[in-house]
């Protein structure tokens, strides 16, 4: 034991003498080089030297750098209590500066009020940019809006890239656009420099539907950071302004570089548009592979129908139902219907017309009884889609057409002179062909020239050549017969060719 107490004395005796050479060491120089000598490692990143070095020389020479310096050496640290002690004993000591340091010590050390006082002076005394700038962003986080907005607006005024970028944010906030744009504009415009300005400036502008600012915009925001989810958002512009070549090239970057899913999604309906299936089907089956929604199945099935591949364009639709889209419903009804299997095209056109207000449904579904010789439902529908269009509606339109159509073939031709005379006088001049050949059938030539003529005029309908000749023959008007006759010989009908030949 008393070894081990000697021991323990020797080493202390070691410190005290290896203390007194340090002090004895520094007592050698003055205030003045024990600074600069601080100074110097304090530039070099050797922090613990440099604070041996000022702590010595304010042992000799109370000197407000010093002081500040070690502040400074110490918040470098995140030694914040240490910094609040020395950047005080500055700022006591007279330097002003000091006070946007103290302010921002504070800050770190969530003593709000006291951050809030020494920024405050710091802005008085010195004009801070800094401190404006800290303030404002003091005051926003405590919700007090105003006192933002005039801190940021002092900073701003002084060059503050920032402080101009958090007004537009405020401002866009409020809804405040004008005043957004402004200070969004202040952030982005100066050198470029605010990358999240020029983003948020291109947002505003597509919320304001100006296209070609927003492009601008995004342009400028891409170019600085290659972000490919901006590719989709240049794709979606171009696109709504018309510019296709561009809509498409972005949106191929967008889907290749990023697998924007949106860009496929609109790539696919964009090439469907210009009827280049091939091209939307192979972005919709890659969309597909790689989140199998009901929407993407249904314009899968779309295409390969367009593309009159039916079994395929059934699968899909099959499998768009299973996925619980609607619209697939009525595409698969169409697509039966297109094929003659009327009776499945009715039950899915039944299913849907269920509690609807759609006379489109309708009408398809009269149309698919009416093809399948069920004349009788055929009718009901008909009459259905009719009370549920508006009159010159153009399902209403068709649906007046074939109901007065159904009636003739049922030879009830009053009933058909009835609604393909209100089909023709709405503007459905593909009607007047037939109500021209009816109103000849009972006798009343005025109403089967005029409806003729109309159909000749209006339709550019080639049967009505033929049937004008045979109306103007039986009047006896045999020159005029043969004009019209000799018109539709030559657009190729066989009937007037015959009726040349014979007179």
């Amino acid at each position: 034991m008393k070894n081990k107490i000697y021991r323990n004395f020797f080493t202390i005796r070691i410190l005290i003498v290896l203390s007194l050479l340090f002090t004895a060491a520094f007592s050698e120089e003055s205030a003045e080089e024990l600074f600069n000598t601080a100074l110097k490692y304090q530039k070099n990143g050797q922090l613990d030297q440099a604070e041996q070095y000022y702590k010595a020389s304010l042992k000799l020479k109370s000197d407000v750098d010093a002081m500040y310096n070690l502040g400074i050496l110490y918040e470098d640290k995140n030694n914040y209590t240490e910094a609040e002690k020395y950047f005080k004993m500055a700022y006591d000591a007279g330097l002003s500066k000091a006070a946007y340091k103290l302010g921002y010590v504070y800050s770190k050390l969530n003593k709000k009020d006291l951050s809030e006082r020494y920024y405050l002076q710091s802005v008085t005394k010195d004009n801070n940019i800094d401190a404006m700038y800290n303030l404002a962003v003091l005051y926003n986080s405590s919700s007090k809006k105003n006192d933002a907005i005039k801190y940021f607006k002092m900073a701003a005024d002084k060059g503050d890239i920032d402080a101009a970028y958090n007004l537009g944010l405020l401002y866009d906030d409020a809804g405040n656009f004008d005043s957004a744009e402004y200070y969004y504009k202040k952030a982005a415009d100066v050198n470029n420099s605010n990358i999240n300005a020029m983003y948020n400036l291109a947002i505003l502008y597509e919320k304001q539907n100006k296209i070609n600012d927003s492009l601008k915009y995004y342009e400028k925001t891409y170019n600085r950071n290659y972000d490919p989810k901006i590719l989709y958002k240049l794709g979606l512009l171009n696109d709504i302004s018309g510019n296709y070549q561009n809509a498409e090239k972005y949106y191929k970057q967008a889907a290749e570089k990023a697998g924007d899913t949106d860009a496929m999604y609109n790539l696919g309906l964009l090439y469907m548009s210009q009827n280049k299936y091939n091209d939307a089907q192979k972005y919709f089956l890659q969309l597909y592979s790689k989140n199998k929604t009901g929407k993407t199945a249904n314009l899968i099935g779309n295409i390969y129908e367009r593309q009159k591949n039916y079994k395929l364009a059934e699968q899909y639709y099959n499998e768009a139902l299973s996925l619980g889209e609607k619209n697939a419903v009525y595409n698969i009804a169409m697509l039966y219907q297109s094929q003659e299997n009327y009776e499945q095209a009715q039950k899915y056109l039944e299913n849907l017309a269920q509690n609807s207000k759609n006379p489109e449904l309708y009408y398809n579904l009269a149309l698919s009884y009416d093809m399948g010789k069920n004349k009788t439902e055929a009718e009901k529908n008909y009459l259905k889609a009719i009370e549920l269009a508006p009159g010159n509606n153009d399902v209403s339109l068709k649906a007046m057409n074939n109901l007065g159509l159904l009636y003739y073939e049922q030879g009830n031709k009053d009933m058909a002179v009835k609604y393909l005379k209100n089909a023709v006088d709405n503007g459905y001049y593909s009607a007047a062909l037939d109500l021209g050949i009816i109103y000849g059938q009972l006798g009343d030539k005025e109403n089967t020239e005029k409806y003729l003529l109309t159909a000749l005029e209006k339709g550019k309908n080639n049967g009505a050549l033929y049937h004008l000749g045979i109306l103007y023959y039986d009047q006896g008007k045999k020159d005029t017969a043969v004009k019209y006759l000799k018109q539709a010989s030559a657009n190729g009908d066989k009937d007037a060719k015959l009726m040349l030949d014979s007179m």
